[in-house]
């Protein structure tokens, strides 16, 4: 077999993101909100666009990492940023004319409370 074409293989499987909740959850909250993006304040667009971001990418490093100090690393840094989401999403509510935030903080409360299942249990 050419060395270019090889499959990468390697020693521990990564688990399934898209059956993993926290992942879930955060690609989810993102898809709802990137449709309000841009938002006419540029201050919490550019914060909730940034975190919004940074959750499921963390929630992806953080499944990729082979401890659980590491793990939890990661999704603590996934946490702040869904808590930053949340804090968004408060700000966003005093604006005028803005979107109904009622299915987005379900999300991100549920994805919350997920993390913090994750971030506490040892593995």
């Amino acid at each position: 077999m050419n060395p270019t074409t090889a499959p990468v293989t390697c020693g521990a499987p990564t688990p399934s993101l898209h059956r993993f909740d926290a992942y879930r959850l955060a690609v989810e909250f993102r898809r709802i909100v990137v449709p309000w993006l841009p938002l006419r304040r540029s201050e919490l667009s550019d914060q909730l666009d940034r975190a919004s971001i940074s959750v499921p990418l963390n929630v992806a490093e953080g499944a990729g990492r082979s401890t659980p100090r590491e793990r939890a690393r990661h999704y603590t840094i996934a946490r702040g940023s869904a808590v930053e989401c949340l804090v968004c999403l408060d700000l966003l509510e005093l604006e005028i004319s803005s979107p109904d935030t009622t299915e987005a903080r379900a999300i991100i409360l549920r994805l919350l409370n997920v993390l913090t299942a994750v971030i506490r249990r040892p593995s």
